[in-house]
């Protein structure tokens, strides 16, 4: 059984109670007096060292002062990246070569990234017709333009945000602290990117089945021209009639048992609606009646659709402008025969 004056002697240890019996007891009791010396031994381990700063206190006011500023210059050289990567496109036009070099470096980050994550299809790299042969995502123009422009902003904040830390104290602002502001820009424009991408790739699915089309650019061997159902006049009658033949038999089915014959094939940019606002470079075959879309899908087309795509290659439809341009119509039916 153990001492009735267990909890007591606690009681003193903690400072709860200055008995002096308590004391007395302590001296008198061998388990309680175990008991004191163990909870003394246990004090000891716990026992905290105390320090002494050995520095002058102007030394360590100049640290604070060079971390103040280091991290005024990191954000100051930041907002002045995300500016210039805003600007970065003029670099094409700027004629001064330093600051040509300084508003290309964003730009042209951005375009190896996108050149890394997303690849265009060599068609579009070619100025054949289209309007924006070089964009990002030339299939949607929204999103081509919030890659040009957005993540250059963020590229420049990263890039010249990280000019300022590998300029300041570097006792102050070590390779991991960099490394952690590196990360985060990296993983913002990651995302970015990423997001830009997927939706990208989302709407050339959507392009590849020849939904929501509001024009054709129709090629011939030293011609091109856009009809589309924005223009007024002849280039808006001529669209319906384009669309009118597209759609004639119903919405185009895909084909499997047609073998692409590359001769013969005429470009065509049909142009998209419906939020994309981009265009998609296509394939057809007049003679045997089919389109390619970029993605390989081939479709059946209607003859008279096919019959306008080859009118246009021989003529440019030259009696149906002049027939337009007498009576206010236009009739791409008449002399299809021939």
């Amino acid at each position: 059984m153990g001492c009735s004056y267990k909890n007591r002697v606690f009681d003193y240890l903690k400072g709860k109670n200055e008995d002096p019996d308590i004391e007395k007891h302590i001296e008198s009791c061998p388990e309680c007096s175990a008991l004191v010396e163990g909870y003394l031994e246990k004090e000891k381990e716990l026992d905290i060292p105390n320090t002494v700063y050995e520095g002058g206190d102007q030394k360590l006011k100049e640290q604070v002062v060079h971390y103040e500023k280091g991290t005024r210059r990191i954000v100051i050289f930041t907002l002045l990246g995300l500016i210039m990567g805003w600007f970065s496109i003029s670099y094409y036009t700027d004629s001064f070569l330093p600051t040509k070099i300084i508003l290309a470096i964003p730009y042209k980050i951005s375009e190896i990234f996108y050149g890394l994550i997303h690849d265009i299809p060599y068609a579009y790299t070619r100025a054949a017709g289209a309007f924006i042969a070089d964009a990002y995502f030339p299939q949607n123009r929204a999103l081509s333009f919030l890659a040009e422009r957005i993540t250059p902003v963020l590229t420049g904040g990263a890039v010249y945000g990280s000019f300022a830390f590998f300029t300041g104290d570097s006792r102050i602002f070590t390779l991991k602290k960099y490394l952690k502001f590196a990360a985060a820009w990296a993983l913002a424009i990651g995302l970015y990117g990423g997001a830009l991408t997927g939706l990208n790739a989302y709407g050339v699915k959507k392009n590849n089945e020849l939904k929501d089309i509001e024009g054709f650019f129709l090629n011939s061997e030293s011609y091109g021209e856009l009809f589309s159902e924005e223009y007024e006049g002849y280039g808006a009658s001529v669209f319906e009639l384009l669309e009118e033949a597209f759609y004639e038999d119903g919405e185009p089915e895909p084909l499997t048992d047609v073998r692409r014959a590359h001769l013969g094939e005429i470009q065509l940019e049909i142009w998209m609606g419906k939020y994309r606002g981009g265009y998609m470079i296509a394939y057809v075959n007049p003679a045997q009646r089919y389109l390619v879309t970029d993605e390989g899908i081939i479709y059946r087309i209607t003859e008279r659709f096919a019959g306008y795509i080859q009118k246009f290659w021989d003529d440019q439809f030259r009696d149906a402008s002049e027939d337009y341009e007498m009576s206010g119509k236009v009739d791409l039916d008449e002399k299809l025969e021939n």
